[in-house]
């Protein structure tokens, strides 16, 4: 909060320096979500473990769930220094790269149900 009423106050004087701070206050806030992402992803591993749910259908989950939530904030940033273009290519990318790590549990899933029929 602090840092997001820092930035807004300097955005009137001095743009650059406001930008630089949003910037610091979202590292800062990554580094503080990382921790716990960290720990987050340890209770879903021993769950996966104890419901018999192999790494081979968690990993990507959880890749793309960082997927998603990198692109949202790189998108995010882009709109917030006003380059809205570039700001729709970084979702697009996102996309694209999250149904490409999808793609084994989507091939697992056709293959399940092809066997089901």
């Amino acid at each position: 909060m602090v840092g997001s009423i820092l930035a807004l106050l300097l955005k009137k004087y001095t743009p650059e320096l406001s930008v630089m701070l949003s910037l610091i206050t979202g590292g800062f806030i990554i580094w503080i979500s990382a921790r716990v992402a960290s720990e987050v992803t340890d209770t879903l591993r021993r769950l996966a473990e104890n419901g018999g749910i192999g790494a081979v259908y968690l990993s990507p989950v959880m890749k793309c769930i960082g997927i998603g939530m990198i692109t949202h904030l790189s998108s995010q940033l882009c709109r917030d220094s006003q380059q809205g273009s570039v700001a729709s290519a970084v979702e697009l990318c996102g996309t694209l790269c999250a149904v490409y790590i999808a793609m084994p549990l989507i091939n697992s899933l056709l293959a399940t149900m092809e066997k089901l029929l």
